[in-house]
């Protein structure tokens, strides 16, 4: 049997193990913050949750109205930093909900 580089292995493994959604979503979640980070600062990202990836949709919540607003306005350009991040087209749409009592 020839060798074979891990990088060349890890791809099938992945999807034969059956957690390739779970590891994209955990890399969506944490490039999500990264950019959003990068873009907003510490202090104004600190007013978002990133909740959940799933199908192509990225959760996020927050308890200010006025990041809301900003995240509505800012959606596509969002989106497409994060799947630029990524390399990847992983994130489709971006489905806000107000984090409150």
């Amino acid at each position: 049997m020839p060798w074979e580089s891990l990088k060349s292995i890890m791809p099938s493994a992945i999807k034969k193990a059956g957690i390739h959604d779970q590891i994209t979503a955990q890399k969506v979640m944490e490039v999500a913050e990264k950019v959003l980070r990068l873009r907003w600062g510490n202090e104004k990202s600190a007013f978002i949750t990133f909740v959940k990836f799933n199908k192509g949709t990225l959760t996020i919540s927050s308890d200010s109205p006025a990041a809301m607003q900003t995240l509505k306005v800012e959606t596509v350009d969002l989106i497409n930093s994060i799947n630029r991040e990524l390399g990847q087209r992983a994130v489709l749409s971006i489905q806000l909900s107000k984090r409150g009592y």
